[in-house]
């Protein structure tokens, strides 16, 4: 799968980088490198460059690849995870909406479905 190639490549040169000591060695570190990441992608979705976007969110994404280096979380099983966790929950989703007659529902109506489904086992 390509995007497991390319996160490989990441971590391949996060840990170049290592060796040669340049990698956080506190987690807290790399939690703030990620804010910081997060609000410079902020202010370039403001500014709608879309190749200042699309370089802010390649740094945030890094940074988020070194964050699962370092708690060893392999980031394809993080993304299988989530995938089933938000497919269950839009299976929810559906049966809620059939359950209401809705085929579409607007911003307000689903944010309460949402917020209705999201603690149901």
């Amino acid at each position: 799968m390509k995007s497991k190639n390319l996160i490989d490549e990441s971590i391949k040169l996060q840990l170049e980088a290592k060796a040669l000591g340049l990698d956080w060695i506190d987690l807290d570190k790399i939690i703030s490198k990620i804010r910081e990441e997060t609000n410079e992608l902020d202010e370039a979705i403001e500014s709608k460059d879309r190749e200042h976007i699309i370089e802010e969110f390649g740094d945030l994404f890094f940074s988020l690849i070194s964050l699962s280096r370092h708690l060893k979380i392999d980031m394809s099983d993080l993304n299988e995870s989530a995938n089933l966790k938000f497919k269950g929950r839009l299976n929810k989703i559906n049966a809620e909406m059939k359950k209401r007659d809705i085929k579409y529902a607007k911003p307000d109506e689903m944010i309460e479905i949402w917020k209705s489904i999201k603690n149901k086992p």
